[in-house]
């Protein structure tokens, strides 16, 4: 008898428990971040992680993930080089970069590629700093929006 009432109690609260609708919240928005600042530790005291480079490397290419919706067409998105302490580098000395990259529609990635030039130049680094800055349409997530490439000579 007791395994009939402990069977039936149970069989009640599982039919009674598991009809609960639940209404979670959906996030619509869209997002950008680098792959590298999502998987990559960052430097001691600062909010970004450092990627290193020899300067005779040619191109880096650094995956932005879209976070959100797949695009119905495609998204042209910009960057910048952040003015700071940070950078060292000299635009056209030791690095080109066009400031726009492209995410394909129907794409949850696309990839920034920034030139580095070389120098000829032994020992020593510099240090650039980029950070998303997205569109119109597109903001960026600001824990993931930095990355720091340090090109060594």
């Amino acid at each position: 008898m007791k395994k009939i009432i402990l069977l039936y109690s149970l069989a009640l609260v599982l039919v009674t428990s598991s009809c609960i609708e639940q209404n979670y919240p959906k996030w619509e928005g869209s997002l950008l971040e680098f792959q590298d600042a999502v998987v990559t530790t960052p430097v001691a005291g600062e909010t970004f992680p450092r990627i290193t480079v020899a300067n005779t490397v040619g191109t880096v290419n650094l995956r932005v993930n879209l976070v959100g919706a797949h695009r119905a067409s495609d998204e042209i998105i910009s960057f910048s080089a952040v003015s700071s302490s940070a950078t060292t580098a000299v635009s056209g000395k030791d690095y080109t970069m066009t400031g726009k990259f492209t995410i394909p529609k129907g794409s949850s990635f696309g990839t920034l590629t920034v030139n580095i030039i070389d120098t000829k130049k032994i020992g020593g680094s510099v240090d650039l700093l980029l950070q998303l800055d997205g569109n119109d349409e597109i903001g960026y997530n600001s824990n993931y929006n930095k990355v720091q490439i340090r090109i060594t000579r």
